[in-house]
């Protein structure tokens, strides 16, 4: 079997095991295209000639086998099952390999990854190039040390949120979900919970949650799947001496909580199979089992702040609004339910727990522009708070935004499309039906050849043309020139002309991002942001603890008579420092920021001090903290300034040369890299 690939040898085996396989399930399992499997095919059949056997391929896409009945018992005999991991793509084996270097305690060696996925010590080199790159996005360092090997280190909160978000790279949501039902499992996630996981801890894991005392989990398949993990991932590091750590006063309020309760059913089954959790693993379990209505409703719990946020949900509303030119302000049922959906999502960013969307992909997809628009407003508004949006949480936003934009156009009728296809008959009914399968807000369709093209435009029935050729037209905003089998891209721009067409009540003829229009600003808004810039503060203290900090900063901001009142403005940042998440994670920098009608003008100002302080970042991590940057606006603030407060607070997760800058560079320097941000023009 030497002559045969590792790929060739999997594909054999399972058609000699099974007698005949469909293409489809090698395409899943293999992540390859029809052609490649057909190419293998062909390559295998060579070999096979030999052996008087053949490999067929139906119309049907069935693989069957045939040939000498005692050939093809020889074959099965000889031909020892590959090990799946051989067959992993790059980017899975990577995904495998940081996921067994988060898991594991020990360091691991480049040579132990070089046997295991059967490649050379170079490409493992290569991985484990972009695996550190990966991990530094995650606040996580990949440490290789020579005689010793390969390890990570980081913070737990952040080594388990990190797992998680590479699982969910691994494979569809759909697929990884099956691993906790009776269904066919994918090998690639079938191999990866093995590798990381191990056999018989799944199957501990799955019985336990298969009791009849945790029916009720499974209603929501996206809880049922996280707590799943989390409990794999606390069993496993608890294993390895790695538990999770929490604030005392958190704990202490969710050990009362009824999810706690339920939490320590589970615990109790594992006490039965000889595996004890410590009571912070349990009361992190907790935190995904909930519905937050506890943490988010009682009054008296810490996780409590003074974020308004209906005044986010009506900022994003309205930004939003003008970018996709349809007024949705007026919907109250949007502003409320997103100023409710904030409130979870504040809630567990902060903690650093794992947002799950699992139609992120299709979201991306199918409204693509919108998309774009909301991540873009997300990172600005969300900044402010230290916080960076993930695209699964934009995707959450964007289904509460296109509701509303279907409510707004209930009563609007669907879009007249007509297909221009030159390709014959045939040609076109399989146009007609990937349009009808694909976009539900096109009704009538008409077809219409070459020749009788104009006469059925000049009618002026139509709101979009669909054509498989260039065409001139003097309605050239409403045609589309697409491929008869609608490729991708053509899929994405007739999306984005239906939304376009969705918002509007009526066609347009240009694209959405190119006909935008630019927001008003007003001669005093650039009078603010020029003395936002000209009364930047530099300062150092000698503040011994984060009080004394805030007093100077205070104190330094009434003296530039920026406030008439000292006091409100202490009130103010101490009121947010004492939330916590102030710090920008891995920078050693913090981010103090308030709004108060008792400032005069807008503020920036960095102020760093002699010795570090202990501050906490998401997931209750602590790090020493040497530079602050202080933003401040006033209550009834511009869209325009809140805009550039957002530049700025971005900048400061997404840019590391403004991070160093902001440690070490002098007032000019420091002022200029702020033009550069402001100045700076946005995607959408």
């Amino acid at each position: 079997m030497e002559n045969f690939t590792p790929r060739q040898q999997f594909i054999l085996s399972r058609i000699l095991n099974e007698g005949s396989l469909n293409i489809k399930s090698l395409l899943k399992q293999l992540d390859v295209s029809t052609r490649t499997i057909l190419r293998e095919i062909t390559a295998i059949n060579k070999e096979l000639k030999k052996y008087s056997v053949t490999i067929f391929s139906h119309e049907d896409m069935e693989l069957s086998i045939s040939g000498n009945k005692k050939s093809i018992e020889e074959l099965k005999i000889s031909l020892n099952q590959v090990p799946m991991q051989w067959l992993f793509s790059k980017e899975q084996r990577q995904i495998i390999m940081a996921c067994e270097l988060l898991i594991t305690k020990e360091p691991l060696k480049a040579s132990y990854f070089s046997h295991k996925f059967n490649v050379v010590m170079g490409s493992i080199s290569l991985d484990l190039d972009n695996i550190e790159k990966l991990l530094l996005s995650k606040n996580l360092c990949l440490l290789r040390r020579r005689n010793q090997g390969i390890s990570i280190e980081g913070s737990e909160w952040n080594i388990r949120i990190a797992l998680v978000e590479f699982l969910l790279e691994l494979k569809p949501y759909e697929d990884l979900l099956a691993i906790l039902y009776d269904e066919e499992v994918d090998q690639t996630v079938q191999a990866f919970f093995e590798i990381i996981f191990g056999t018989k801890l799944i199957n501990l894991v799955k019985s336990i949650f298969n009791g009849s005392k945790f029916s009720y989990i499974r209603v929501n398949d996206v809880k049922y799947f996280t707590l799943f993990i989390q409990l794999l991932l606390a069993i496993r590091r608890t294993e390895s001496g790695d538990s999770i750590k929490l604030p005392e006063k958190m704990k202490n309020e969710i050990i009362n909580s009824e999810a706690y309760e339920k939490i320590k059913i589970i615990d109790e089954a594992l006490g039965e199979n000889g595996i004890t959790l410590p009571e912070e693993e349990l009361v992190y379990l907790t935190l995904y089992l909930s519905e937050y209505n506890y943490f988010l409703n009682n009054s008296n719990n810490f996780m409590q702040s003074d974020v308004n946020y209906e005044d986010i949900a009506l900022e994003l509303v309205a930004d939003v609004s003008k970018k996709i030119q349809a007024d949705i302000t007026g919907d109250t049922q949007l502003i409320k339910d997103l100023s409710q959906h904030f409130k979870q999502t504040f809630y567990m960013l902060n903690i650093g727990l794992v947002v799950i969307n699992p139609l992120v992909n299709e979201i991306k997809e199918h409204y693509s522009e919108l998309f774009k628009i909301i991540k873009n407003r997300c990172k600005l508004i969300f900044s402010r708070y230290n916080l960076k949006i993930p695209s699964d949480e934009v995707g959450y936003i964007a289904m509460h935004i296109d509701v509303a934009l279907q409510r707004k156009q209930e009563a609007s009728r669907k879009i007249n499309a007509l297909i221009v296809c030159p390709g014959g008959i045939a040609t076109a009914r399989i146009l007609s039906s990937k349009v009808n399968s694909l976009f539900p807000d096109i009704g009538e369709l008409t077809v219409s050849s070459i020749n009788n093209m104009n006469n059925k435009i000049e009618e002026d029935l139509y709101d979009l043309i669909i054509s498989t050729v260039a065409i001139n037209s003097h309605s050239k905003g409403k045609v589309i020139v697409v491929s008869p089998f609608m490729s991708k891209t053509d899929i994405e721009k007739i999306s984005n002309f239906i939304f376009d067409f969705k918002v509007n009540g009526e066609q347009r003829t240009s694209t959405l991002s190119s006909s935008l229009k630019k927001e008003e600003v007003t001669s005093l808004d650039y009078e603010l942001a020029d003395d936002l810039l000209k009364n930047f503060r530099l300062n150092k203290t000698n503040a011994d603890n984060i009080i004394e900090l805030i007093d100077f900063i205070s104190d330094d901001v009434y003296k530039s008579e920026l406030t008439n009142d000292k006091q409100a403005i202490k009130f103010g940042i101490m009121k947010r420092e004492e939330k916590g998440n102030v710090v920008v994670p891995g920078s050693n920098i913090a981010l103090l920021h308030t709004r108060s009608d008792k400032m005069i003008r807008p503020f920036v100002g960095v102020y760093r001090i002699t010795e570090p302080l202990s501050m906490t970042s998401i997931g209750f991590a602590t790090e020493q903290t040497g530079t602050f940057i202080v933003l401040i606006a006033r209550k009834d603030e511009s869209n325009y300034i809140l805009q550039l407060l957002g530049k700025i607070s971005v900048a400061l997760i997404e840019d590391k040369n403004f991070v160093n800058i902001l440690k070490l560079g002098g007032i000019a320097d420091i002022r200029n890299y702020l033009v550069n941000i402001v100045n700076k023009e946005e995607d959408i």
